[in-house]
This record gives structure tokens, sequence and C-alpha cells, in this order.
């Protein structure tokens, strides 16, 4: 079943609206660039505080075992290294609570912004610049685009960044310190970036339309409680109602496909590190030129196993919320880009339009007579 979307014509005009999105794209991200740093510093330290406690293990593990340590200038006991193991990991664990509370925040100041900003412009613009767009249409990007656009900073960046230096990293400590080769572990982490792109690309467009979808219902929502009257009197009422249901029909079936997408993808990234532990240690066992002690087993195991599982399984969600977000992004630069055009040019505009607009009506022999 084949269901027409809300007519916005204003998403064809790419001419106005794409500048206008990468305007608004860049003042969501580059904003407050202090807050934007501190996010950055923030994750690069948790990340380095994740490897931290994969090193300290392996220094605990090492010590018990009478193995060379990796730093052997400090002198430790065996418990002070799973000490700082458990430290460093708390750390992590902190400072990424703390990417996520900046995220959370800026999020908030910066929908508030572009809720007052578009609330300013649509006061601003004349019915007929309106034309082709319904209240419900106005409602969904106050209710879902303007939250959709910030995610960009809630999701994607505190993502980002606690992707990107885990990913920078630990395949680093991979090959420097295990002497895997870097075609084998570049090729894996491509694999995995390429699939989740792949999934996440398709939930994107699940999400657009679930958002065009919830537009379209709205609006005929809003129709039928307005004109509840109207359409009683002339008998409309099963024909507007049944339009209504098969909104919701697309709708529930577009969820569905956006459900079972996201599943796929969760399961996805959740097996990925258990395929690159096993890729691995096969690696490790047949081909490796040096001897492995126990801790730096441990150690190995737990990068890939623990450390690397929080960026897996958010890789294909953040490219979900990235292409998400730009698609929020170009709905409201669609209503930013209007410009407001003021009742005296467009009363003069029509003066020059029609010069006989003056004398369209003329009135002779008026008589007006009050009482009975």
């Amino acid at each position: 079943m084949r269901f027409r979307l809300l007519n916005m014509p204003f998403l064809t005009k790419s001419t106005k609206v794409f500048p206008m999105s990468l305007r608004l794209l860049a003042e969501i991200l580059f904003s407050r660039p202090i807050h934007r740093i501190l996010l950055i510093s923030i994750s690069a330290l948790a990340a380095f505080m994740g490897l931290a406690a994969a090193f300290a293990q392996k220094e605990f593990v090492d010590s018990l075992m009478g193995m060379p340590l990796l730093f052997p200038q400090i002198s430790a006991h065996p418990l002070a290294w799973l000490g700082y193991g458990f430290v460093a990991l708390l750390l992590n664990l902190a400072l990424l609570q703390a990417v996520n509370y900046i995220g959370a925040r800026e999020s908030l100041l910066m929908q508030r912004r572009l809720a007052d900003r578009l609330y300013q412009r649509v006061l601003k613009l004349q019915p007929a610049q309106l034309r082709g767009r319904t209240v419900g249409e106005v409602v969904s990007i106050y209710s879902t685009d303007v939250p959709g656009s910030t995610i960009l900073l809630e999701q994607s960046m505190p993502q980002g960044f606690g992707i990107l230096f885990p990913l920078i990293l630990a395949p680093w400590v991979l090959i420097q310190l295990f002497d895997l080769p870097p075609l084998f572990v570049g090729s894996m982490l491509g694999v995995v970036v390429l699939i989740n792109m792949v999934l996440a690309f398709r939930q994107s467009r699940f999400f657009f339309l679930f958002k065009k979808l919830a537009a379209d219902r709205i609006g005929l929502v809003n129709e039928w409680i307005q004109n509840i009257r109207t359409l009683r009197i002339l008998s409309w009422m099963d024909a507007f109602e049944n339009r209504i249901v098969k909104v919701r029909e697309v709708e529930t079936k577009n969820r569905i496909r956006m459900l079972t997408n996201g599943q796929t993808m969760n399961a996805i990234s959740s097996s990925t590190t258990f395929v690159i532990n096993v890729a691995v240690v096969l690696y490790m066992v047949r081909h490796s030129p040096q001897e492995i002690s126990p801790g730096g087993l441990l150690a190995l195991l737990w990068i890939v196993g623990v450390f690397m599982t929080r960026p897996f399984r958010q890789l294909p969600w953040f490219f979900t919320f990235v292409f998400d977000g730009w698609t929020s992004v170009r709905r409201v630069a669609g209503y930013l880009s209007i410009e407001p055009t003021s009742f005296s040019n467009q009363t003069h505009h029509l003066e020059q339009d029609d010069s006989s607009a003056a004398n369209a009506i003329s009135i002779r022999s008026l008589n007006l007579r009050s009482g009975p």
C-alpha cells in the first residue's frame, strides 16, 4: 500500500535550503567552542583510562607469575596494580558519563535557541507564505525536528569521539605492543565500519520516513478536530477517519521495519567483539613471532573484548543519528530559509501588477437609514 507523503515544497528548493542547512549545522556543532573542546578532551582522557585499566591488569597478572613487566620502573605490589586498574576503569566510566552530561546540556541549550528562532520566524510569515503547510507540519517541526537536529550534540558528538579515540588508540596498541600486522587490524576494522554504515544508512531512512508520516498523521488529526462539525454535516466522517487509519497503518509498518533493522544492528555490533577476539587469538597462536605472557593475553582480550565493546555497539547508532540529525536540520532550515514579506511590500506589489485594482469597486447613490 502506497501513501502520498506531506507536500513540503520548501524541501525542493535546495538552492535556498542547502546553504541554510550548512550554516545551521555549523552553528549546532561549533557554537560554544570551549564546551566542545572540553567534550573532546574528556573523551580522549576516558579512552586513555580504559587502556590504562588493561595494562594495569597485565602488570598484576605478570607480577604474580614472575614475568617481565611492561613498566619495570614502577615498583608496586601486585595488589597495587589491581587497585590502579580499578581506579582507571572507574575514571573511564565517570568520564564517559561526564561526556554524556555535557552533550545533553548543550543539546538542551541549542533546542531552546532553535525553538525561539523558529517561533519568531513563523510569527513574521504571512499566511500566503505558509500555503500548503498544515498546522500539524509546524507542530512536527517543533516537537520532532528541533530535538532531532540537536541529537547531533546529545548523541552523535559524544558517541563520535567516544568511538574515534578507541578506534585510534586500540589498533595502535595492537600493532605496536602485540606485533599484529597493520593490514590485518585495518581490514577487520574496515569491514566492521562498512557493515555498520550500510545498516545505519538504512535505519536513518526509516527514521526520516517515520518523522514525515508522523507529521502527516498530526496534520490529519488536527484537521479532523477543527472541522469535525462540517465533516458530520457532509457525512465525510468515515472517509476522513479512514485516511487517518491508513496513515497509522503505514506508520506502524515502517516502525516494525525500523525495529527489525535496529535489532539486526544490535546483534551484529554485539557479536563483533567475539569474532575479532577469536581472529586475534588465532593469529597470535599461529603467526605471532613473540611469545605472549599470561598478562599480555589478558590485556589483549580486555582491549578487544571489553574496551572495544562500547565503541562497536555505538558505531551503527552513531551513523544513524548523524544521518537522522541531518534530515532534521534540513527540515528546520526549510522554515528558517523562508524570508518574511511585510504587508506594505505586498500591497505595493499588488498595485504595480494591477493598476485598475483601486477602481475595481465603485459605489453610487448610496443611502443609509437607521431605525424602524
